[in-house]
């Protein structure tokens, strides 16, 4: 037989009820911008072959790395307006979170404090190139990156109770080591090391926690233990970089 359509009520009382109950009754507006920023709902994944396996496939992460320059340029961009933008980071990327942008900072911070380094060494003492600093430069950059990313992850799932996608907090994580970048350069002068390293600690812990406040305030009693533990991590995080690699330029 023909469709049948629905028809809305003629008076705008019965058109409020209809819409109530297809929206809500605003009970969930907490829940629905906590959703926005990337918090709740599961994790759009891409789809690869290879069943329990798959997830240790090149394949699996490709869409990660699938992001235009533009977009790239726009999140490096937001690192530094990030006190002026109305839209915090994780919600902005909250709808595709990209490991492109994190790999390749964590990757020139990597090479950036590498070479400063040691060229900072050489001022100070001639040359005396330490390959070590590099291989260790590595470790401790990747590592912090994972380690921490997955830190925050399991206190949102697990203690705050509050899941947030991982790929989100990934992107959030890496893309904060931008602001070392600059910064490390300008710690090759050691009259500059410590003004610079800190600039950059901190700088880097505002951009985070302008993203993650917004979601755990919803969980108050809880906030000041992940809050406290994140800005320590980001102190020894510094405190690691300023000693380890520019403490001869003191």
């Amino acid at each position: 037989g023909t469709p049948r359509r629905a028809m809305l009520p003629a008076n705008d009382e019965g058109l409020d009820a209809t819409l109530d109950g297809v929206i809500g009754d605003g009970e969930n507006d907490g829940l629905m911008e906590l959703e926005s920023a990337g918090v709740g709902g599961e994790e759009s994944k891409p789809v690869a072959a290879g069943g329990l396996c798959s997830c240790l496939t090149v394949g699996y992460y490709q869409p990660y790395f699938d992001i235009d320059t533009v977009d790239v340029y726009r999140r490096l961009k937001s690192t530094v307006t990030f006190m002026k933008d109305e839209e915090t980071f994780l919600t902005s990327v909250s709808t595709k979170p990209d490991a492109y942008g994190p790999f390749w900072t964590a990757t020139t911070l990597i090479f950036i404090i590498s070479a400063t380094s040691n060229i900072s060494r050489y001022l100070a003492k001639g040359y005396n190139y330490d390959f070590e600093l590099v291989s260790f430069c590595m470790s401790f950059i990747y590592g912090y990156l994972v380690v921490l990313a997955t830190a925050l992850w399991a206190a949102f799932t697990y203690f705050v109770k509050l899941p947030v996608r991982y790929m989100s907090l990934m992107c959030l994580v890496g893309y904060s080591f931008a602001l070392y970048i600059p910064c490390t350069i300008l710690a090759t002068f050691s009259v500059l090391s410590w003004p610079s390293i800190v600039l950059a600690g901190v700088g880097s812990t505002l951009f985070v926690l302008k993203s993650i406040v917004p979601v755990i305030s919803a969980r108050k009693e809880k906030a000041v233990t992940v809050l406290s533990l994140l800005v320590a991590a980001q102190a020894v995080f510094m405190l690691i970089i300023k000693f380890k690699f520019y403490s001869h330029s003191s």
